[in-house]
């Protein structure tokens, strides 16, 4: 786990929930891990007060929940809540591949040939889930800076937890990197012939794609 030892810059429990939501997103603490109190202190090298602080924040943005008698757990995403979240992330995904096509720069068209270069790489080398995850984030993190709209962007950001938890537990349904290898191919040789509604159209079959492959997983 990467340093989690917080700076001596104010407000202190903002600095804790910002570590301890990155820490979700990389999957450090996982969907219905506890939370223990304790070890949080030693890892932010913060106070209990502070601590307690910033996971009533987090908790007021959906991220854990506290359990009387259980402590604090990392929030599951309910199977309902996690197909609103694939209905929405289709459409800004879809409007994102199309927007790339119509404005993106040379510089950033570049970047997303050598993003997908190494997540190709990563899903072949059969690297660790992490760093498939962070190679993915990297493609999108590139595809939606080049949609040239900010508030796009800044909307996606708003779901990133949610969307990283769900990616995760696709990953581990079996055959599915190599399936969302395709898929990201697919959607960037539709932006490499300048085809803005097929880049549209294969970013929202791989989200849905994605949704079928959510269902497995929590079949299993």
């Amino acid at each position: 786990m990467s340093n989690m030892a917080v700076t001596r810059h104010p407000p202190i429990r903002d600095q804790i929930a910002g570590i301890l939501r990155s820490a979700i997103v990389n999957l450090d603490f996982a969907p219905g891990q506890l939370l223990v109190e304790r070890n949080l202190c030693e890892l932010t090298q913060a106070s209990r007060p502070s601590v307690r602080e910033a996971l009533r924040q987090l908790e007021a943005e959906g991220l854990v929940e506290s359990h009387n008698g259980r402590g604090t757990i990392v929030r599951v995403i309910s199977a309902e809540e996690a197909a609103q979240v694939y209905e929405v992330r289709a459409e800004l995904e879809g409007l994102a591949a199309r927007l790339f096509t119509e404005r993106a720069t040379d510089d950033q068209r570049e970047a997303l040939r050598e993003a997908l270069g190494e997540l190709a790489a990563a899903i072949r080398e059969e690297k660790p889930s992490k760093q498939i995850l962070a190679a993915q984030a990297d493609f999108y993190r590139i595809l939606f800076e080049g949609s040239g709209n900010p508030f796009l962007d800044r909307t996606v950001q708003g779901m990133q937890v949610r969307i990283a938890q769900l990616r995760a537990t696709t990953l581990a349904v079996p055959g599915r990197a190599a399936a969302s290898l395709e898929e990201f191919e697919q959607i960037a040789e539709r932006i490499g012939a300048g085809d803005a509604e097929g880049a549209r159209r294969s970013a929202i079959e791989h989200v849905r794609r994605a949704g079928e492959a959510m269902v497995i997983a929590r079949s299993e």
